[in-house]
C-alpha cells in the first residue's frame, strides 16, 4: 500500500512547517538572551539578566522543564510502537513525524537551558547522553526511510512490494506502449550505482550515499517529467500520472535490492537507540536529583 502524493505532499509540508518552527524558536531563545550567552561564564553573575536567565532561574528552568516534558512526550513514541493498547491512538505515521519534532525540540530548550556552560559532571554526563540520543535518532530516521511503510507508518513485506510493483506495472502498460523509450529510462533509473552490502556496517557506511542517490534520482525524474509534458501525445495530467507510476516502480524496485538487509539494520538500531534513551533517562534523573539535594531552584543563588 503505497503512501498517496496528496498525504506525501501535506507530510512535507508539515515537516517543513516544523523545521521552520524549530529554526525561529532557536533563533528566538538566542535573541532573548545573546549578550547573556557570550558573557564568560566567570563574569555572567555581575549581568543584568543573570537571575531571570540562568539555569537556576525562571527562565533558565523553565527552558530546562519545557525541555525534559518534550523529551519525556518523544519517548512515549516507544509505547506507541510496543504496547497494544496504545494503538488506537492514532496512525504510527503521525507518531513518528511527532517522535522527530520532539525530538530536535527538547534538546534544543535543554541547550538553552544549560546556558551552554555545563557546571557539573553529572550535568555534563546527561548533555552527552542526550547528544548521543539525537544523533542516533537523525540516523536512525534515515534508516527507517529505506524501509518501505503504509500510509499507517506499518513496515512493508517482500510479497506486498512485489504486489504493488505488479500494480503499478500494469497501471503505467495501459499508457504507455511496449517500445515506448519510457521503459528503457525506467530500466536506467532503478539500477543501482553501488552494491549492496551485506553486513550492518557496509549499510551504515553506505547510507549517506543512498541519501544522495536518492536526491539524484528526484532531479532526474523531474527531468523525465519534463520530457513527457512535452510530448504531443501526452497532456500535463496523463504525463503526471506517468511519472507517478515511473517514480514509484523505480523506488519499489531499488527498495526490494535492499530490503532485507536494512529491514535487519532498523530493527537492530532501534534497540541501540532505546540503550541510549534508557541512559540519557537515567542521566536526567541523576542531574534532577544532584539539583534537588543542592537546592538549586528560581530562589536560589546558584546558576
Amino acid at each position: 500500500m503505497e503512501v498517496p502524493l496528496s498525504a506525501r505532499a501535506r507530510q512535507r509540508t508539515l515537516i517543513g512547517l516544523y523545521l521552520f518552527a524549530g529554526l525561529a524558536l532557536a533563533i528566538g531563545l538566542w535573541v532573548q538572551g545573546a549578550s547573556f550567552y557570550t558573557t564568560h561564564p566567570w563574569d555572567r553573575a555581575s549581568h543584568p539578566d543573570y537571575e531571570f536567565l540562568r539555569s537556576s532561574g525562571p527562565w533558565g528552568l523553565g527552558l530546562g522543564i519545557a525541555g525534559t516534558f518534550l523529551i519525556l512526550l518523544n519517548l512515549t513514541f516507544l509505547l506507541r510502537r510496543r504496547v497494544r493498547s496504545f494503538r488506537r491512538f492514532g496512525a504510527l505515521r503521525i507518531w513518528m513525524d511527532m517522535h522527530v519534532v520532539t525530538g530536535l525540540l527538547g534538546p534544543l530548550l535543554i541547550v538553552y537551558h544549560t546556558t551552554f556552560h555545563l557546571r557539573t559532571t553529572v550535568a555534563t554526563a546527561a548533555v552527552i547522553a542526550l547528544a548521543v540520543l539525537v544523533a542516533t535518532g537523525l540516523i536512525g530516521r534515515f534508516i527507517y526511510a529505506m524501509v518501505p511503510h503504509t500510509v499507517a507508518g506499518v513496515e512493508m513485506g517482500r510479497a506486498e512490494l512485489e504486489r504493488h510493483l505488479e500494480g503499478r506495472r500494469a497501471h503505467l502498460h495501459a499508457t504507455v506502449a511496449d517500445d515506448d523509450p519510457v521503459w528503457a529510462r525506467l530500466d536506467q533509473l532503478s539500477r543501482s550505482s553501488v552494491k549492496v552490502p551485506t553486513t550492518k556496517i557496509g549499510c551504515l557506511i553506505l547510507l549517506p550515499w543512498f541519501g544522495l542517490e536518492s536526491l539524484l534520482l528526484r532531479l532526474q525524474l523531474r527531468s523525465l517529467g519534463h520530457a513527457l509534458v512535452a510530448r504531443a501525445s501526452h497532456t500535463p495530467a496523463d504525463a503526471t500520472e506517468m511519472l507517478h507510476d515511473v517514480r514509484e516502480i523505480v523506488l519499489t524496485r531499488k527498495r526490494l535490492h535492499v530490503l532485507a538487509v536494512y529491514r535487519e539494520l532498523l530493527r537492530w538500531w532501534r534497540a541501540l537507540h532505546r540503550v541510549f534513551a534508557v541512559v540519557m533517562v537515567a542521566m536526567a534523573v541523576l542531574h534532577v536529583g544532584v539539583v534537588l539535594y543542592l537546592g538549586y531552584g528560581p530562589t536560589a543563588g546558584g546558576g
